[in-house]
């Protein structure tokens, strides 16, 4: 039992995780909420992916953008430019593209 505490303890502190290349994306000033199980994830590019709620990553990140899951899929694309909302000042923000699809969980696309 010692020898498996230290072994977790250890990999703690080595943040040996699936999340160590990845961070929560950022909504409405904090972390993205779990829908269907699953919250987005940003690599240090700026791409999107999902992770579960035990924060494993279920589908890398290679989005340009992606929403939440709802009715077991979401809605992504590949391309486009993220968009200041006109009179936010700034604060506000969307995406812009003419190519979104949907994935399902597993990150396959669907129709």
């Amino acid at each position: 039992m010692g020898k498996i505490l230290t072994i977790i303890i250890a990999m703690l502190l080595c943040g040996c995780s699936s999340m160590k290349h990845y961070s929560v994306f950022q909504y409405d000033n904090g972390n993205d909420p779990v829908q269907e199980g699953l919250y987005r994830i940003v690599d240090k590019r700026g791409r999107i992916g999902y992770a579960d709620e035990n924060g494993r990553t279920v589908i890398t990140p290679r989005f340009a953008f992606g929403f939440p899951f709802k009715d077991g899929k979401a809605k992504v694309t590949d391309k486009g430019a993220m968009k200041e909302v006109p009179g936010s000042g700034g604060e506000y923000h969307h995406w812009e593209s003419d190519e979104w699809y949907y994935i399902d969980k597993a990150g396959n696309r669907i129709k």
